[in-house]
């Protein structure tokens, strides 16, 4: 009983600190053509992301194992961060696999985008849809229905996109070969199925100007 007290002490001060951090990954250039990453594991294990989004200049600012609660509070502990040019947002599922409804998770997003709006308003973010994972294909109802509201929410929010990323990742209506053995999380071949679905939304989310600059800064550098 004494060791499970440490332990659960312990944990509960590393839960206590992880919430009243501000999210990893801030260091490098910050300002213009600059994208945030921001998300759960799918987010912190993408390692070939800056190769996979060039010439964009990325800081993955995932946090693995996090729900959206976290997330929102770690996001609201940035100290007056230089603001990016677009965030690139991933959540839900891991609360969708932990046994919250549609409904409950959708409120928590939006709780996200509030705190997104308050802190930074003027800066795209595209939220994108929970992936057809192999392991949780029987939540796949639940995580459709949380899509379409958080779709609803990017409708009628300015500066908010909605990517419905599962297309790609699936062959004939079911997962296909772009995931770990864990039936989790995206393998390489997945994480280059969603930089290609990311870079055409950018191009369509962004100001023209601003894609064809930071396209030639970026390279020139």
């Amino acid at each position: 009983m004494v060791f499970v007290a440490i332990v659960g002490g312990w944990t509960a001060a590393q839960t206590y600190m992880r919430m009243h951090q501000p999210l990893p990954g801030a260091a490098g250039r910050q300002g213009r053509c600059v994208l945030w990453f921001v998300g759960s594991s799918s987010i912190a294990r993408w390692t070939t992301l800056a190769s996979d989004m060039a010439p964009w200049i990325t800081h993955n600012r995932g946090v693995g194992g996090a729900l959206l609660p976290e997330l929102r509070k770690r996001f609201a502990n940035e100290s007056d961060p230089v603001l990016p040019d677009a965030i690139i947002f991933y959540g839900g599922d891991n609360d969708i696999a932990k046994g919250e409804s549609a409904a409950d998770a959708a409120d928590q997003f939006r709780q996200f985008v509030d705190a997104k709006m308050a802190k930074m308003p003027q800066v795209p973010m595209l939220a994108i849809g929970v992936k057809p994972s192999p392991k949780r294909w029987a939540m796949r109802g639940t995580q459709r229905q949380f899509d379409r509201a958080v779709a609803q929410t990017a409708a009628r929010t300015p500066h908010l996109t909605f990517l419905d990323a599962s297309t790609g990742l699936l062959i004939s209506g079911r997962p296909g070969p772009y995931f770990e053995p864990d039936g989790i999380h995206l393998s390489t071949a997945g994480y280059h199925v969603w930089a290609g679905v990311v870079h055409k939304a950018l191009v369509k989310m962004l100001p023209q100007d601003t894609v064809t600059q930071c396209k030639q800064e970026v390279t020139n550098l």
